[in-house]
């Protein structure tokens, strides 16, 4: 066997690995530029009806995902009238619909809604109709960016740490691959693999925990919350990270035997 096959096979399995990483950090996220956007309503906004509705039904520009709290329909006293969560209206993945409760007194109503977008970046907004003839509201929804909260920029954070282990590791590993095969056994780039590998593990790790109350605008006290943990690893954003995690546990195994290795010549060096 060639003294350089097993390097060589060695650095294709990392960087094969490092791939597969990027198409999942890349794919699962989606471009910053591709969230969703409310496309219209049933009721629509301001609309004033004759008689209540019996649904309020959202359509969005592409698929959504929601939770148990994410479409609110609230009295004109503030009392929510729709008694169970969303759910996709006629199978429809880019819709979201909610059944409202009896009759519903004269007066104006205020939906409000915050969904998750194909590319995993939560969006939210609310709008009113009234029943019978408008009338003053005592409802409070939030107005702010979803991005303009702690665990928003904490999620920024850890999704840009993300990257840039990305980048540590997919470039060591190129540069192991293409251009020194033995480079896996130099200690300066183990250390620049452990060093992508540790980033991108740890970042991993803390947007899993932030997913849920990313996606839910909950507190940041709720990423121990073990329900809401389920919640996101049957979701595709969070069963995507528990996916990229494994292929880090695979990537960490390599690594640990590649640091086993002693100290391999330079490129330059001579034999013998």
């Amino acid at each position: 066997m060639p003294s350089g096959s097993l390097p060589t096979r060695r650095s294709s399995a990392l960087l094969v690995l490092v791939v597969s990483l990027l198409a999942l950090l890349l794919g699962g996220a989606g471009p910053a530029f591709a969230h969703a956007g409310l496309s219209g309503s049933d009721p629509a906004d301001g609309a004033v009806l004759t008689n209540g509705p019996q649904y309020v039904t959202l359509t969005f520009t592409e698929s959504v995902g929601f939770s148990d709290d994410s479409l609110r329909v609230l009295s004109p006293k503030n009392e929510r009238v729709n008694p169970r969560p969303a759910q996709h209206a006629d199978g429809k993945d880019n819709t979201a619909r909610v059944e409202l409760s009896g009759e519903l007194p004269e007066g104006s109503y205020t939906v409000a809604w915050r969904v998750v977008s194909a590319d995993g970046h939560p969006i939210s907004g609310a709008f009113v109709f009234s029943v019978g003839q408008p009338s003053e509201t005592a409802a409070v929804v939030a107005t702010g960016s979803p991005d303009d909260t702690a665990v928003a920029r904490l999620h920024g954070v850890f999704r840009y740490l993300a990257y840039s282990g990305l980048a540590f590791l997919l470039g060591a590993a190129a540069f192991v691959l293409l251009c020194w095969p033995a480079a896996g056994a130099v200690r300066p780039v183990r250390r620049a693999l452990a060093v992508g590998w540790a980033a991108l593990t740890a970042s991993t790790a803390a947007l899993l925990l932030l997913r849920g109350p990313y996606e839910a605008a909950a507190p940041l006290t709720s990423v121990f919350d073990l329900a809401q943990l389920g919640r996101t690893a049957t979701g595709r954003p969070g069963a995507a990270l528990i996916v990229r995690l494994v292929l880090l546990a695979l990537g960490g195994v390599l690594l640990r035997r590649w640091g086993r290795r002693p100290d391999a010549p330079g490129p330059g060096s001579a034999s013998g």
